[in-house]
């Protein structure tokens, strides 16, 4: 009997050799070591601190009060749609803290050691476009203030650059704003317990919740009160509502699903779960609140609602708030973009070929591809971000969400065989025939996911549209090739499930317009009820639920 290379010390487990002879191996895709499992309480606070304070956060109710809902229902919706969406992540945070695996390694229980990649790349798109936005932000902040600083000299460089169809100093914020984020990123390899996203998150943390309880103190001091927006009664129809509520969830969706990938480093289960728990709905609502109240006495100390706050820094006309508003978006940004939108799309384009991508090449595609998103195009309009980004991908980030739920947790048992996980021919090649109705089901599947891209119904027009469906469209194909070859690694009801979710959750508003504000959760639901179902029925007889 062969030696085991899997060792389990207090429920958690690690590898003993590493194996450098697996096509579906490398360090960074690795279990982390017990010994570089090293985030306590103060880490998971720390890092949902820094990801919740930035930019997009304060402005998250500007989109609710400027529809017409009062600032209790509006901080409201915003607490709910986060303790919602803390369900399915502290879900799916525990394989990553059990085995100290990354997010697509986890995904190759529920699709399969090469079914994984669909959903690991569908994830990576969402986090590429996260990341192009994010950085866009700070870009738009660092070009305020640096125009503010010089406007005859910055500030006139107002040629038009095409692609970007930007001035030219705003295009150099941005490269600036862009290598801040690639240079960081680029030294947090996972293999060295991710040093620059633990340094920045410590680090920034205290300091930008000063500044926030700074800004809420001053807005309250000098407009002699919170000001009118909190007086605002509701004038919006509760009809939607559910659009609103969706959007905040789907705000966190992403990593909701991909959460393993912070986890992973957790001395132990309850540092993460209480760390996150703590963390995470708490800063973001009072975050939240903060950016309310504060746009609120803007309006009685400027005159007109100023919910951008490094505008409302500049518009003070101080150059120490400016200087301070310099240092907020850049910490604020930088935290979010790097844990957020870098970690989850670098594990998982670099695990469709792990044997030649490493974490540092493949920080560079990433950061490439964000370019080509054109992020700006979301932040024009706020329409955009809220019906076409945040319900548009929550739309198939839910349907991952389901599947990957019903497996863990109600098909495995919270197990997983961590040796054949990185092995071909093991366990998760799922080495059985797919049948001719899973067939039909994803060609089916392929067919209105080309019409829904007509209908501009993935993420609106343009590269983030192509992108995804040509990754949803190679995904349904890859699974149906997949299922009929020699090579198999794929889970078939996975898939199968999968896309149905999606194509449900896409298709179901053009019938009823309502189910367009129920993206996510629709998409969930029937992922997580299909696989429960279709799992034991098509491979029970051939595969113990529970890996051995």
């Amino acid at each position: 009997m062969a030696k085991s290379i899997v060792k389990e010390e207090n429920g958690r487990f690690e590898l003993t050799e590493t194996l450098p002879d697996s096509q579906f191996y490398n360090k960074d895709l690795a279990p982390v070591p017990f010994a570089k499992r090293t985030w306590g309480y103060y880490e998971y606070i720390a890092i949902w601190v820094g990801m919740s304070v930035c930019v997009p956060t304060w402005m998250l109710g500007a989109s609710m009060v400027d529809a017409g809902f009062n600032w209790a229902i509006v901080i409201g919706t915003i607490a709910l749609g986060q303790i919602i969406v803390l369900i399915p992540m502290v879900l799916n945070s525990f394989a990553g803290a059990k085995y100290g695996i990354p997010f697509p390694v986890f995904l190759r229980s529920a699709f399969g050691i090469y079914g994984a990649n669909i959903p690991a790349l569908l994830r990576a798109v969402v986090a590429i476009g996260w990341f192009g936005i994010q950085t866009m932000v700070m870009a738009f902040a660092i070009d305020g203030i640096l125009v503010e600083l010089s406007p005859t000299g910055y500030g006139a460089m107002t040629g038009t650059i095409p692609f970007f169809n930007l001035n030219a100093h705003t295009v150099i914020s941005f490269l600036l704003s862009w290598i801040m984020t690639v240079v960081i990123c680029y030294y947090s390899s996972p293999k060295k317990s991710a040093p620059g996203v633990k340094w920045l998150n410590d680090l920034s943390a205290p300091l930008l919740l000063l500044i926030g309880i700074g800004l809420l103190w001053w807005g309250y001091s000098n407009a002699g009160g919170w000001g009118p927006i909190l007086n605002q009664p509701t004038t919006a129809s509760m009809a939607i509502w559910p659009a609103f509520l969706t959007a905040m969830v789907a705000y966190w969706a992403t990593l909701a699903i991909n959460i393993s990938d912070l986890t992973r480093f957790a001395k132990n289960q309850k540092v993460q779960y209480i760390g996150q728990t703590l963390g995470m709905p708490t800063t973001m609502t009072l975050y939240s609140f903060i950016g309310v109240a504060v746009t609120s006495a803007s309006v009685v100390i400027f005159g007109s609602a100023i919910w951008d706050p490094v505008a409302l820094m500049i518009k003070t006309g101080s150059v120490f708030f400016i200087y301070v508003g310099l240092i907020f978006v850049i910490l604020a940004t930088l935290t979010t973009n790097i844990a957020a939108n870098m970690v989850a799309p670098i594990n998982d384009v670099m695990h469709v070929y792990p044997k030649k991508l490493n974490w540092e090449v493949t920080t560079i595609i990433i950061s490439l591809i964000g370019i080509l998103m054109q992020p700006w195009r979301f932040l024009a309009d706020p329409n955009a971000y809220i019906w076409t980004w945040l319900l548009g991908y929550g739309a198939f980030l839910g349907p991952v969400a389901g599947v990957v739920i019903a497996d863990f947790w109600l098909i495995r048992k919270q197990t997983i065989k961590l040796d054949d996980i990185y092995k071909n021919n093991g366990y998760y090649d799922f080495k059985k025939t797919a049948n001719p109705i899973m067939t039909v089901l994803l060609l089916i599947c392929a067919g209105l996911i080309v019409y829904f891209s007509t209908k501009g119904l993935i993420l609106g027009t343009g590269w983030p549209s192509w992108i995804t469906t040509a990754v949803l469209i190679l995904g349904v194909l890859g699974s149906i090739y997949l299922g009929y070859s020699k090579t198999h690694g794929v889970n078939m009801v996975g898939a199968v499930s999968l896309f149905l979710g999606i194509v449900v959750s896409m298709g179901l508003p053009l019938l009823v317009p309502a189910a367009g504000m129920w993206t996510w959760f629709i998409g969930l639901f029937i992922s997580l009820i299909l696989y429960y179902v279709l799992y034991p029925a098509w491979y029970a007889k051939d595969f113990s639920p529970v890996p051995k």
